[in-house]
């Protein structure tokens, strides 16, 4: 398999997914529809879902996977607006949380843009696209704002086998899940796995899975990094662009007059 995520998230999700076909996703905070995506890999395989982003992206989803359904909105505990803030110089990466906004600050980042967005909760979404779908993954990676993504899911009602969600502050190591972690293990989730930025749930209703999150990705996943083929595909250019040039100059050695 080609592996898109950025910490080989998605090898262990499909791992563990591995004996579901056409299955369903809501990605939250999707950003880029490609690179560095834990669901896009689940999207090659024939899985469809809900991809959630506040930035203005939505023509390159549409063109990157059209059959996906992309909401262009922040989520949290009910409906209203609010001001995200942009980083052009640090990837596709910005956040309605002023509390990261500071902290970025103070190590230099500062945002470039300011956009009104509207909010809406994860359960309309869900109620209007997936209610009687079965749900197999939810990913949640919103720079700081799960715990007001996590208070507009019901997870009572809606019961997505596997939950990852980004859990250390964003560009750190340092935990961050201790605001938002009792939500899903209240509601039946049992945490799986840590990657070293994510924490991965499993729902009970699913523990037969709970032995594939006992290895984190190894050989035996059989994967490569797309980094690692975009990696090769450019050194086969450079190294055919250095033949062709080598033959023309000793083409050319060859037309001198001796």
């Amino acid at each position: 398999m080609i592996s898109y995520a950025s910490n080989f998230e998605d090898v262990i999700l499909q791992r563990a997914l591995s004996d579901v076909s056409n299955g369903c996703y809501v990605d939250v905070g999707a950003s880029n529809p490609v690179a560095d995506s834990n669901t896009f890999a689940f999207y090659q395989e024939g899985w469809r879902g809900i991809c959630v982003e506040p930035q203005d992206i939505k023509a390159e989803w549409d063109q990157a996977r059209p059959r996906d359904i992309f909401i262009n909105a922040a989520l949290g505990e009910k409906p209203g607006e609010l001001i995200m803030h942009g980083y052009k110089d640090a990837g596709q990466i910005a956040t309605g949380s002023t509390e990261i906004v500071e902290h970025w600050r103070a190590s230099g980042l500062v945002p470039d843009t300011r956009r009104a967005v509207p909010i809406r909760t994860l359960d309309s979404i869900l109620l209007e696209h997936l209610d009687s779908q079965t749900i197999h993954l939810i990913s949640i990676d919103v720079e700081g704002m799960e715990r007001e993504v996590l208070l507009g899911l019901n997870l009572k009602r809606f019961r997505p086998w596997v939950l990852i969600v980004e859990a250390t502050v964003p560009g750190t190591n340092v935990p961050f899940h201790h605001k938002w972690e009792a939500m899903i293990l209240d509601a039946g989730y049992l945490m799986v796995y840590f990657d070293g930025a994510n924490r991965f749930y499993l729902s009970n209703e699913q523990r037969n899975l709970l032995d594939r999150f006992s290895l984190p990705p190894n050989v035996w996943d059989n994967f490569v990094r797309l980094r690692e083929i975009e990696g090769q595909k450019r050194c086969a250019e450079l190294e055919a662009k250095i033949e062709r040039l080598t033959d023309e100059l000793n083409a050319c050695r060859r037309s001198r007059p001796s």
